[in-house]
């Protein structure tokens, strides 16, 4: 009622300023659905792959004994699978991955961009107990993405999983997106996870979706930068309920140096063996260490660079490079996270007095 009772040249200039005011909110609009997540997938998800592989297996209802008897080849094709994520990390082409997402592989056949190429791929080398493996693709020109720094996380700040979940049912080569936040880091899961042949430590956690086909891509902060490689997931279903976590793409990125280098990782050798304090027969206990925790040394071997640097059995190690240690599986997880030539520093309870031991790690030799 107020606007019809203006005069037309008033009315006219609010009409104009109001269809002026109306087209200036339009470019704020668009910068605003432009977020930084939406930069960083942009950055992201054209080096993330799905990886294919190839598995055999025998359709015959008989099995193999039946064609046995006639001395005959068992019949056998060749399916094409796709089972997991990966993601392009550098200029010559190298992909990391899940150890567990090329485990169960016959052959590794090739790797899908998002942009629709198909790239033939080798198997450079795998770290089983890390749950870590390197492939490298044919050809030139790859996408790739830059690797953050996992020791730099802020609980509470946001993060994106980019994968290929049910890659073998959703036929496209688009990666999917979920968004989270870091819930967690230096997450210790039981070593029955992976029973005990994986060392699942120091584990970032997301509430970030992963879901099964997620395993192997990259987690990603909000600059576009892979600070994790997803891997697995706690769920009563199977799917996502908020309780993801990945590999620090900081120890990733060590392993990759080590596969690409030398074709495997090469394994640090400590040199003794440990028994958890908790676990020893009392009696042993009075007259040993005088700990609740820790692990007491067994055995050492003379030529070992921890017997040269003074460790002896007797002795309670309580942590090593400042990591407390309660137990075998931790100093086993604490040592198989150094690399050869890195230093480790034990803090061990001799006589009832604290000690501090250094030595550097070594390959195990066969």
């Amino acid at each position: 009622m107020f606007l019809k009772r203006m005069p037309r040249p008033i009315l006219f200039c609010v009409s104009v300023a109001l269809c002026a005011a109306a087209l200036a909110q339009q470019p704020e609009i668009a910068d605003s659905r432009r977020n930084a997540i939406v930069r960083a997938i942009e950055r992201a998800a054209p080096a993330v792959v799905s990886i294919n592989v190839i598995v055999e297996q025998r359709p015959n209802p008989f099995g193999s004994d039946f064609w046995d008897l006639f001395a005959l080849p068992v019949p056998r094709y060749r399916k094409v699978d796709s089972i997991g994520s990966g993601f392009i990390f550098d200029r010559e082409g190298h992909i990391l991955t899940n150890y567990h997402v090329v485990e169960g592989a016959d052959y590794l056949d090739s790797v899908t961009l998002p942009d629709g190429r198909t790239l033939k791929v080798q198997l450079v080398g795998a770290d089983k107990r890390t749950d870590l493996a390197v492939l490298k693709a044919e050809g030139s020109g790859f996408p790739y993405v830059e690797l953050g720094d996992s020791s730099d996380l802020i609980i509470g700040e946001w993060v994106i999983a980019i994968g290929n979940p049910y890659g073998g049912l959703i036929r496209d080569p688009v990666p999917s997106v979920t968004v989270g936040v870091i819930s967690a880091t230096n997450r210790r899961v039981s070593p029955k996870v992976g029973d005990g042949e994986r060392l699942y430590q120091n584990m970032i956690q997301t509430d970030a979706a992963i879901n099964p086909g997620n395993s192997g891509g990259p987690l990603v902060n909000a600059k576009g930068q892979v600070i994790g490689v997803n891997t697995m997931i706690f769920s009563p279903s199977g799917g996502s309920i908020g309780l993801g976590f990945a590999i620090p793409i900081n120890r990733a990125r060590r392993v990759a140096e080590e596969i690409i280098r030398f074709g495997r990782r090469r394994e640090p050798w400590p040199g003794f063996h440990v028994q958890d304090v908790a676990a020893m027969p009392e009696a042993l206990r009075r007259v040993g260490p005088q700990s609740d925790s820790g692990c007491v040394v067994t055995e050492i071997l003379k030529n070992s660079p921890a017997y040269q640097a003074g460790l002896r059995p007797g002795d309670v190690i309580v942590s090593v490079n400042g990591e407390p240690i309660r137990t075998a599986v931790e100093i086993d997880y604490a040592i198989w996270d150094l690399f050869i030539g890195d230093t480790a520093t034990l803090t061990v309870y001799r006589d009832g007095k604290t000690m501090t031991i250094s030595f550097p790690i070594i390959e195990l030799t066969k």
